[in-house]
């Protein structure tokens, strides 16, 4: 599900990205420098209906057990052979479980040139907690 991009996700790409000698496989310094954006941010870019596409980057099976509306599951398995299909245009805002995975995903689409990609803090864990 896709919406109007506002002002709120430049605040998130402020920080810079992060760039990659060996995309495919980040080193743990990318990961810590990924951009992140809190859950509730996500809730409220949602709910201001900013063009934004969620990706949910966990196995399917986690998938199925709960998931953000409107997200679309990419595992990480399969990220590196399935990206491409990802729009650059559109605010990309990446979640796991923990935001472990969600860090490693991100880190790989901003070396391959997907600038707008964010990981959410905490991941589905926190997103669950939310009021």
């Amino acid at each position: 599900m896709a919406f109007p991009l506002g002002a709120a996700f430049a605040v998130f790409m402020a920080a810079g990205t992060p760039s990659a000698a060996n995309a495919a496989t980040p080193d743990m310094q990318q990961v810590q420098n990924v951009p992140v954006i809190a859950p509730a941010a996500v809730k409220a870019m949602l709910a201001g209906r900013e063009r934004v596409l969620v990706v949910d980057v966990r196995e399917a099976n986690e998938f199925a057990a709960g998931h953000i509306a409107g997200a679309t599951l990419m595992p990480l398995s399969t990220l590196a052979n399935d990206y491409s299909k990802l729009p650059k245009d559109v605010a990309l805002v990446v979640y796991c479980r923990s935001g472990h995975r969600s860090a490693k995903a991100v880190a790989f689409l901003q070396a391959h040139g997907y600038g707008k990609a964010v990981s959410m803090d905490g991941g589905y864990i926190a997103w669950s907690q939310l009021p």
